[in-house]
């Protein structure tokens, strides 16, 4: 089998066809298009299928392999930045840990749960809070050194505190991420990028 490739100016693999299935007028107008016939052999080379590496096709129609260009450090800075903006988001979402119901207790914090609690507690002192959850809003999370989910049942009071120690959780991350920003913008070379390190 044989292939009809047109390969762009750096000699990547663009548009390719089988050349069996193209007619000869159709084979004749591609060519004179750009189009380079190419046998079976050469095009397994080129797309990986015998080492593994993408090759490039070089004008004196000999094959190198392709060494992707090396993105500038502003480039850099920006993909290190999205990970950032990752990491924060994460430890937001993470859990948190509070003591409204009295003792240590890790909870979940993704957006779900954020949206419920807070739509809670802007009820906990309405006639509807008292009915809906007469023993209190129950909230699940791990006791200290527990892996085992439990469910807690938090007063007025405590679903205010534990809406006022999730603000907290979320503010401290977000500083975190723009303390982890600031070090990224600062950077001045890859080395120091790649020392920014996301625990």
């Amino acid at each position: 089998m044989t292939y009809l490739i047109k390969f762009d100016e750096t000699g990547r693999r663009g548009e390719t066809y089988v050349a069996e299935e193209k007619t000869q007028e159709e084979i004749t107008e591609l060519l004179e298009k750009g189009f380079v016939q190419i046998p079976e052999e050469d095009y397994q080379l080129i797309v990986g299928n015998i080492d593994g590496h993408e090759y490039i096709r070089k004008s004196d129609g000999s094959y190198s392999i392709y060494e992707p260009p090396t993105p500038d450090l502003e480039e850099l800075k920006a993909n290190k930045l999205a990970e950032v903006d990752a990491w924060t988001e994460g430890k937001i979402t993470g859990g948190f840990t509070s003591e409204c119901s009295g003792e240590l207790v890790r909870y979940d914090s993704d957006k779900d749960t954020q949206l419920t609690m807070q739509g809670i507690a802007l009820n906990v002192n309405t006639d509807r809070f008292a009915v809906e959850y007469p023993t209190g809003c129950p909230v699940r999370g791990y006791a200290d050194r527990s892996a085992v989910k439990t469910i807690f049942y938090l007063t007025p009071e405590q679903v205010f505190e534990w809406c006022a120690d999730l603000s907290t959780h979320i503010g401290t991350c977000k500083q975190a991420g723009w303390n982890k920003q600031a070090e990224v913008n600062a950077a001045q070379s890859k080395e120091e990028l790649d020392a920014i390190i996301l625990d």
